[in-house]
């Protein structure tokens, strides 16, 4: 009983130690991901693209929400439906329009960036539909 007792306390030592060598400090943690931002306005690497496609369609994404959300106070209740039906049927025009064009390179490792760009470059478009819509509403 004694011998089991001190093989699981030694376990259990070994397994925090091992554990403390296995994960980051934050210090490293943080330098580390500084160090591996791309350089999105020429990415060198796939890996790079990924990550720069991905950033520009989250920032797209975002302008879109704050316009669209700026538009909604300024419609009627039955022109907020219609905006609400036009974006949903948007959102699936966009994500099909994008499997179609990154699926010229479906199974490659370029698929995924060409996906997030053409997220974001139809996203954008959607945000300047947007915009004139609020620039009508305010008049």
């Amino acid at each position: 009983m004694k011998n089991n007792t001190i093989w699981t306390t030694l376990a259990a030592g070994l397994l925090l130690l091992t554990a403390g060598f296995l994960l980051p400090s934050k210090a490293s943690n943080t330098s580390s991901q500084l160090a591996q931002q791309p350089n999105c306005k020429s990415p060198q690497t796939t890996l790079d693209q990924n990550v720069c496609s991905s950033q520009e369609f989250q920032a797209a994404d975002k302008k879109l929400n704050q316009v669209y959300q700026q538009l909604q106070p300024k419609l009627n209740s039955k022109q907020k439906q219609r905006l609400i039906v036009a974006q949903r049927s948007w959102l699936k025009f966009r994500d099909e329009t994008c499997d179609y064009e990154s699926g010229h390179f479906e199974g490659g490792s370029v698929a995924p960036s060409i996906y997030g760009y053409c997220r974001a470059r139809v996203t954008k478009e959607r945000v300047k539909d947007l915009e004139r819509y609020l620039e009508q509403a305010s008049l």
